[in-house]
């Protein structure tokens, strides 16, 4: 399983999480042990289990840059790909904030609607630029 194979069972599962009202780390765990395999595994579970403990933080962060939609209003889908992305940003330092955006891009451009890859751009670039100053 590669990276990228991994990231989009990631963004699956956290938009499961969302879907069925289960953002804990319990259920993270369980759904990463489950779906994914070696180093990815622990990876994921680092991720997802960072992600919601920070679960908060990250929507408060996505809240303040998006100036059109609030995280209550965007579509699932699009919400997944950027706490996915703030994770790897926040938890994985191995990753530049670029490379993680292009990613959370390309996601958008697999799984969204046309529109979704540009606005998730627009608010995880200002995310990392605010963090940045």
């Amino acid at each position: 399983m590669t990276r990228n194979e991994a990231r989009e069972i990631l963004m699956q599962i956290l938009y499961e999480m969302d879907a069925t009202d289960s953002m804990d780390r319990e259920t993270a765990e369980r759904l990463a042990n489950e779906r994914l395999s070696g180093n990815n595994r622990e990876r994921g579970i680092r991720l997802l289990c960072g992600i919601t403990d920070e679960l908060g933080a990250i929507d408060e962060a996505i809240n303040e840059k998006s100036r059109s939609w609030k995280t209550s209003r965007m579509p699932r889908v699009d919400l997944a790909i950027m706490r996915l992305a703030l994770g790897e940003i926040r938890f994985d330092e191995t990753i530049p904030d670029a490379v993680v955006i292009n990613e959370a891009v390309n996601l958008a451009r697999k799984f969204s609607m046309d529109r979704s890859p540009r606005f998730i751009n627009g608010v995880l670039g200002a995310i990392v630029n605010c963090d940045e100053k």
